[in-house]
């Protein structure tokens, strides 16, 4: 074969492989929307910001393999990577990457209920005696109170 045609076949090869690592991209994005569930201008945001990574991936994987030279198989096979990621492989690595992150929240969220125990215990522990502090508290203010309401209806006797 000759090779400039290997060099082109190489091109078209590693342009596939730059649609499946944007398809595994956007497979890490529409999983992080399951679990995170952002409001609307977050979703924009998430969105360009989504696009301008892959746009970095697909002119980083054209530089590395033919010096930035945009050739019309070199979409079709961007393209066609993806494809075969989202129709193939998605239907694979999605359910792993849903329990992989389900995992991880597990993990992170048992972390967090076992810092927070301790304080969860003194809480429960302090809050009755918060709760009578509150209310020893409030006898001033309700006396001044009390004494502003019958002086009220005093004078007013008079």
């Amino acid at each position: 074969m000759d090779t400039t045609i290997k060099i082109q076949l190489y091109i078209f090869l590693t342009s596939i492989y730059g649609g499946l690592i944007s398809g595994l991209a956007y497979d890490i994005y529409r999983i992080t929307r399951y679990y995170f569930k952002p409001k609307k201008i977050v979703t924009i945001l998430e969105d360009l910001l989504f696009w301008i990574g892959i746009s970095f991936i697909f002119f980083y994987i054209i530089n590395k393999s033919n010096w930035a030279s945009l050739r019309g198989y070199i979409f079709i096979g961007f393209f066609l990577g993806g494809f075969i990621y989202l129709k193939l492989l998605s239907k694979l690595i999605f359910p792993l990457w849903v329990k992989l992150f389900k995992g991880i929240i597990t993990i992170i969220s048992r972390i967090f209920r076992t810092i927070s125990l301790p304080f969860r215990k003194i809480k429960n522990v302090l809050s009755p005696k918060i709760k009578k502090i509150n209310r020893i508290r409030k006898v001033p203010s309700e006396a001044i109170n009390e004494i502003k309401r019958y002086k009220k209806i005093i004078s007013n006797k008079k």
